[in-house]
């Protein structure tokens, strides 16, 4: 029987992960021995460079995380330098055709499958301690590569762009699609639920990893239902901010 590859580890069920944006090492740990199954290491929107993700990722892994890394974008750079520092899961914005998102799997992939740039010494390719063929064969069994879904020119080219060999599932971001219908932030709207459950059916039937983030409990609730992989609740910053608000409230009623 072959081994198992990090998408088929993915796609065995519904996975819960936690935003790790204050860059802390030790919260990453915290996440894992916490019980969750992945942390999202976030530069799109984030101050982390490189090598700050290079030692989160370390922290993962040492508590038994996936590490899902949102790249800035869909360039060259941005892919291999998140694969060279350790990350598993890259997730890569705003890739509106089909297009577009081969160029992501030729930059992400390996050969045969793609066109990964070739260095054995990085973190991600093991340091140099495997021969050039098993690095490389191990790279892509370990690795995925999700694009993210979040406009209305991306919903309409789902089929295709899911279709893309090397590309290994794709990421629904419910606020900024939201945004390019017309319907921002509104989290209960039957459009917006519709349009991204229609997405996942559509993932699912070409056998694609689906991961997306909850809002609200209830989005939360759905995506489980729908059988979402990987499903991220929230993040370190939001759930302090909760408890520090709360417990400020409760010590100021006293």
């Amino acid at each position: 029987m072959a081994a198992k590859t990090l998408k088929d580890e993915i796609m065995s069920g519904s996975h819960f992960g936690v935003a790790v944006l204050g860059n802390s090492p030790a919260i990453t740990e915290l996440a894992g021995m916490c019980g969750y199954r992945f942390c999202w290491l976030e530069v799109e929107h984030g101050p982390a460079d490189w090598a700050l993700i290079e030692n989160l990722c370390r922290a993962a892994e040492l508590r038994g995380l996936w590490t899902l890394v949102r790249v800035p974008g869909g360039d060259r750079q941005s892919v291999l330098r998140a694969l060279e520092a350790g990350g598993r899961i890259i997730v890569t914005p705003m890739i509106n055709t089909a297009q577009e998102a081969a160029k992501v799997a030729e930059y992400g992939k390996c050969p045969p499958a793609g066109l990964r740039g070739f260095n054995l010494g990085s973190r991600g390719m093991g340091y140099g301690m495997k021969t050039s063929l098993d690095a490389h064969t191990d790279a892509n069994a370990d690795t995925v590569l999700l694009v993210q879904i979040e406009t209305a020119q991306a919903v309409e080219n789902c089929e295709a762009i899911v279709s893309v060999p090397g590309i290994d599932g794709i990421l629904v971001g419910p606020g900024d699609l939201s945004q390019s219908m017309g319907i921002t932030a509104q989290w209960d709207n039957p459009k917006l639920m519709d349009t991204i459950v229609n997405v996942f059916r559509i993932a699912q039937r070409h056998k694609k990893i689906t991961a997306t983030v909850c809002p609200t409990l209830d989005m939360g609730r759905r995506w489980k239902q729908v059988g979402v992989n990987l499903i991220n609740v929230g993040s370190d910053i939001g759930m302090v901010r909760t408890t520090m608000l709360q417990t400020l409230e409760t010590y100021r009623k006293m």
